[in-house]
C-alpha cells in the first residue's frame, strides 16, 4: 500500500506541475503552438536521465521513494500521450510544417534532454 499511495501523491504533484507549465505557456503564446507539452517533456526526459543514475548510485534508498519520485512525480508530470494528441491534432489540421517541428523538438530534445541528464547524472552521483 505505501508504494501505491507513494506513486498516487507524486502522480498528482506531477500533474500540478504540468498544468502550471501548461498554464503559463499559454500565457505566452503556447495556444497557438503547444510548446508547453515541450517543456515538460524535454525537462521530464533530462531529470528522469538524470535521476536514474542517481538512484543507482543512492541504493539505501526506499523503492517507495524512487517510485514517487519517478512514477509519480516524474510520470504525472510529463506528457507523452498529450504530445501524441497534439501531434496529431497539428497533421490533420494541415499544419504539416508545424506538426513535424512540433513531433521532432518533443522526440530528438527528450532524447537529448535524458541523454543529458544521464552524462550529468553519472558526474554528479
Amino acid at each position: 500500500m505505501e508504494k501505491v499511495l507513494a506513486v498516487a501523491v507524486g502522480g498528482g504533484i506531477g500533474s500540478m506541475l504540468r498544468y502550471g507549465v501548461t498554464v503559463a505557456a499559454n500565457l505566452h503564446g503556447g495556444i497557438s503552438f503547444p510548446y508547453g507539452t515541450i517543456l515538460v517533456n524535454t525537462i521530464g526526459s533530462f531529470l528522469i536521465g538524470m535521476l536514474m543514475m542517481y538512484f543507482e548510485s543512492q541504493t539505501q534508498l526506499s523503492p517507495a521513494v524512487k517510485l514517487f519520485i519517478i512514477t509519480g512525480i516524474i510520470g504525472g508530470f510529463t506528457t507523452f500521450s498529450t504530445f501524441n494528441m497534439e501531434f496529431l491534432t497539428l497533421i490533420r489540421g494541415n499544419a504539416m510544417s508545424l506538426g513535424v517541428l512540433y513531433g521532432g523538438l518533443n522526440i530528438v530534445g527528450g532524447f537529448i534532454c535524458c541523454w543529458i541528464g544521464i552524462v550529468l547524472g553519472e558526474l554528479l552521483f
